[in-house]
């Protein structure tokens, strides 16, 4: 009897929560997608987490399948996610990665100016601000939440703000309470205390301190993370300015607004802890602080922070402005937080790329992109890539039906955050392309790359992000990754008890005399920033129509992973569900596409730097790659093996009329679902991959028998061919690694499998 399947398509976009607003960023869904699609050695380019399978969950939500922990848990923690399960994974992310009382950050970010100066002055003047008592007047003696929030409303927002207005002849952002309902457009559930944004619901779009706030009326509105600008955390209690948990509190904030505003370079927050200020900037590369400022002693620097965040263009707020967009004819940088409030149309972003065509780089061409990205990451410290779709603007078709095609975006931009010590994806990219100049199956067109350069410079995080307030370290080289443990060995992070706050911190039993207190200034871990375009644009493999155009597909791919072998001496290393692509253009060779090169390197390098231990996506992985065997070009094919076992296990038989697949519910015991349990054992991973798969029988009985009857009838041939290629009799995870000139033909037996099975299909 057919397995009864799931018949709803699978969602590619988070539906935006307001007809006003745009879509926001489309991303996989855990629950339809339980995969770890990061490669382990994304995070922090090479910085594996190693947390217990207890600080990912609480009895009352049990960690499931569909949440699977992963060296970037962050990245992958289902939506709704608690603190108790996020805070511990944040936490981890930054470890070693923060840096508070950094010399020189308040000049840095919040120079002083004689607006300020003047604004001061007349605070003064007006009693404002009592210099005899060195205080301000309105400063609560009890600085609880609402009293504090009052002080925002009365002093900063419809009196000092407004003064500065007058002052400056400037627009600035008033700061609103948002402490009371949950704001939405974000992945988990949660609230603020203070903000800025650029939608006040009940009020004013686009808001301006020339009007009087009235945080009462305000109390039940919500806000939309697309249009938050700053983020204030207050507390009554001085002393959890140091406290980690006001920094999973902070991260967890960041988190959602990185996911909600792609082209966001850094985040502003700030805590405000009794009467201690600090202002926070987080980056991809951590996050770094000023001191704590008293703001009754130093009355001028608190001036010159909370107006220097109410002054804050685009780009000084942290969105990247080589993204433009035309406001009232002048071009400026793109502000998504603008674009999200706004009720009117508005431009769309654009950018400029020097293009290639015919082997000629061109002038500069002027691309319009799609502000809702195909994919951007949610990690805080990664490479925060970001995919865009693009067109030229003189390519725009002339009707909004033509505008949902696919051919009306003929390219992807691809921004990301590399490891200054890690080699460039447009290195290996550019000696591609100097061996040939002709489209090649299975691959990509690169139309232009390099490192991103303003004013003749590369962004970097060091200088463009962090202003030189904090060195550069020299890494430790990450391509060679060290084996796990068996067991997880680090202890949970210890963060302080939260007292006297309206949130209740996972970490309630650790003792006051335990606080981790971080006073040193770490040394940065250096990004650069680096931006491609390519073309074509395919379709996610796990979208096929027919099973003919996912084989179709899947061939190419492989096809250009020979390419890419032999011809470009290039090994891919991550070979995975998400790095293949359908490419529906019938003009170009081919039907399939393997892309991102992020992880690739070159053949010289293999067994000479280790840099091919341990590289590729969990769960399709091969047994010997996980036995720490040597990155070799059949441990990539093999992952071709695992990607077509995936969409046999979880995914349906298309219905035929030209509709995508659908997820199915497979049985509970899947090689996948086995290997999970390991969690990061990869020695045992490695030994239930192979228990699955390395006999013709247990493959029949533990991976072909659940699959649904369609699916086995049209995948389940092909899939015991491919295993017999590649797992053959004696075959042993610990073996020797095998010699390219030995096995030369193995790309050539899984193509021929292949192309045998599409034509047994005729079409289906």
């Amino acid at each position: 009897m057919p397995r009864r399947s799931s018949r709803t398509a699978v969602s590619r976009a988070h539906s935006a929560s307001s007809t006003s607003f745009p879509a926001t960023p489309a991303r996989p869904l855990a629950a339809i997608h339980p995969v770890d699609h990061t490669p382990i050695t994304t995070n922090s380019d090479g910085q594996r987490l190693r947390i217990h399978a207890s600080q990912t969950s609480s009895s009352a939500q049990p960690f499931t399948s569909s949440q699977r922990f992963t060296s970037s848990g962050v990245d992958q923690m289902a939506s709704n996610a608690t603190r108790e399960q996020m805070d511990p994974l944040l936490l981890a992310e930054l470890a070693g990665a923060v840096s508070r009382n950094v010399p020189g950050f308040e000049d840095a970010f919040f120079p002083a100016s004689e607006a300020v100066q003047q604004l001061f002055g007349w605070a003064v003047d007006t009693a404002v601000y009592d210099a005899g008592a060195s205080r301000w007047k309105s400063w609560p003696a009890s600085p609880t939440e609402g009293n504090v929030l009052a002080f925002f409303q009365r002093v900063v927002d419809n009196v000092l703000l407004g003064k500065l207005c007058d002052i400056s002849g400037a627009r600035v952002y008033p700061y609103v309470p948002s402490n009371t309902v949950l704001i939405r457009g974000g992945d988990c559930r949660r609230k603020t205390d203070l903000l800025m944004s650029t939608c006040i619901p009940d009020g004013p779009a686009l808001p301006t301190a020339d009007i009087a706030l009235n945080f009462a009326t305000l109390r039940r509105t919500r806000y939309d993370w697309r249009c938050i600008r700053i983020v204030g955390e207050l507390k009554a209690n001085p002393d959890e300015s140091d406290t980690d948990s006001t920094l999973a509190q902070l991260a967890n904030y960041v988190r959602e607004m990185f996911n909600a505003q792609p082209s966001r370079r850094w985040v502003h927050v700030f805590t405000l802890c009794g009467a201690n200020l600090r202002a926070w900037l987080f980056d991809r590369s951590g996050a770094t602080a000023s001191r704590l400022i008293d703001i009754n002693a130093e009355p001028v620097l608190f001036l010159r922070i909370v107006c220097g965040y109410a002054l804050m263009d685009a780009t000084a707020v942290g969105f990247d402005p080589s993204i433009k967009w035309a406001r009232n004819g002048v071009e400026d940088t793109y502000d998504p937080s603008v674009a999200a409030a706004a009720q009117s149309a508005i431009s769309h972003p654009y950018l400029y790329a020097p293009l290639r065509s015919d082997d000629v780089q061109s002038g500069p061409v002027k691309l319009e992109i799609d502000p809702n990205p195909l994919f951007n990451r949610r990690s805080i410290v990664t490479r925060g890539s970001v995919c865009w779709k693009a067109r030229r603007i003189s390519d725009q078709p002339a009707t909004r039906s033509s505008a949902k095609s696919a051919k009306s975006w003929p390219y992807v931009v691809k921004d990301q955050w590399r490891a200054a010590e890690r080699q460039s994806e447009c290195d290996i990219i550019s000696s591609m392309q100097r061996s040939s100049d002709r489209q090649e199956v299975g691959l990509p067109q690169y139309k232009w790359y390099g490192d991103h350069t303003e004013n003749g410079q590369p962004v970097d995080i060091i200088t463009a992000v962090r202003r030189d307030c904090i060195a550069g370290q020299p890494r430790m080289k990450t391509d060679r990754m060290p084996a796990p443990p068996t067991r997880p060995t680090m202890p949970p992070p210890a963060w302080t008890t939260s007292r006297g706050t309206k949130r209740r911190s996972t970490a309630d039993d650790v003792p006051e005399s335990k606080r981790a207190r971080r006073e040193d200034v770490s040394p940065c871990n250096n990004r650069i920033f680096s931006r491609l375009v390519m073309a074509p644009v395919g379709r996610a493999i796990d979208t096929f129509t027919t099973i003919t155009e996912l084989l179709e597909a899947m061939r190419d791919a492989i096809r250009g992973h020979r390419t890419l072998y032999n011809t470009h001496r290039i090994l891919h290393r991550d070979v995975s569900l998400f790095n293949i692509l359908i490419d529906d253009d019938p003009s170009r060779p081919g039907k399939g596409l393997l892309i991102d090169l992020d992880l690739a390197i070159r053949r010289e390098r293999i067994g000479t730097t280790g840099a091919s231990h341990r590289t590729g996506t969990q769960d399709f992985m091969a047994p010997g790659l996980l036995s720490d065997q040597p990155h070799s070009f059949r441990h990539d094919l093999e992952s071709f093996f695992y990607v077509l076992l995936w969409i046999a296990t979880f995914y349906t038989v298309p219905p035929g009329d030209g509709s995508p697949t659908e997820t199915s519910l497979p049985a509970s015991q899947t090689i996948f679902a086995a290997c999970d349990k390991a969690g990061r054992d990869y020695s045992v991973m490695a030994m239930i991959k192979a228990g699955f798969v390395q006999y013709g029988s247990s493959f029949e009985k533990c991976c072909l028998s659940i699959l649904g009857d369609d699916m086995r009838e049209a995948l389940g041939p092909l899939l015991s061919r491919w295993r017999d290629a590649l797992y053959p009799p004696g075959y042993c995870i610990h073996g020797a690694p095998t010699s390219p000139d030995d096995e030369a033909d193995l790309w050539q037996r899984l193509i021929d499998a292949c192309q045998a099975q599409i034509e047994t299909l005729r079409g289906r």
